[in-house]
């Protein structure tokens, strides 16, 4: 079973499988919250709506004179979320924004860009404004980690076999990962056991590339989940 993640791939390659999959990479923060603007007891939040992020006309003008910098004048999407992280008693908050798009190799272990800790904070001080506070002077220390979200174009997953007797994968379960970990291990589980399969078992694997009526359904859908 090929669980492979973003070298999902790589392991496909040695069975001379090509995978319809791609890499982007994406970031999250963890920092304290030392004012006390998340409440500890807020639920997972998700800010839905795309936004312009809040800069002041100096660092606009300095941001448009610059290349480089003028993607950050941008329209970012909706998914951006918070959540408080630990008991009652932790100050600490987490802070996830899936924004980036462009498409790489995955490496082992991949940096975070240096501006994401503020771009991530401006766009979560939409949704609670108290964040603002913290603009360009985050509490120490900031946990930066980076990860690939491995996905299909139509970002639905692949799960079940590999094309070639014996093997079989689950992947590309990109920003929906953690909540639909279990039941695709369950469904990867009963299309190597030989079980009962459910009715949605043939649309999620490889097999719905050679099936119009399947593919023309989930264009019609467009709806990809991702956080």
């Amino acid at each position: 079973i090929n669980a492979a993640g973003p070298f999902a791939p790589a392991i496909a390659s040695l069975l001379a499988v090509e995978l319809p999959v791609y890499s982007v990479l994406q970031q999250k923060i963890a920092v304290q919250d030392l004012l006390g603007v998340i409440p500890r007891d807020a639920p997972f939040t998700i800010f839905m709506g795309a936004q312009y992020l809040d800069w002041s006309d100096e660092e606009r003008e300095i941001l448009r004179s610059d290349a480089g910098s003028r993607k950050l004048l941008r329209q970012f999407p909706g998914g951006l979320h918070i959540k408080p992280e630990g008991g009652q008693d932790s100050t600490w908050i987490k802070l996830g924004w899936a924004i980036n798009r462009v498409r790489e190799q995955p490496r082992w272990e991949p940096q975070g860009t240096a501006e994401f800790p503020e771009l991530v904070l401006r766009g979560a001080a939409k949704l609670a404004p108290g964040l603002a506070q913290y603009h360009h002077r985050l509490p120490k220390p900031v946990v930066h980690y980076a990860g690939y979200y491995t996905k299909t174009e139509e970002n639905l997953p692949l799960i079940g076999p590999m094309a070639v007797g014996g093997a079989y994968m689950v992947g590309a379960l990109s920003g929906f990962g953690t909540m639909a970990s279990c039941a695709a291990g369950e469904l990867v589980a009963a299309w190597a056991a030989g079980g009962e399969l459910p009715d949605y078992a043939r649309p999620l694997s490889l097999a719905r590339y050679n099936d119009p009526a399947i593919m023309a359904a989930i264009k019609e859908s467009r709806v990809d989940g991702e956080l």
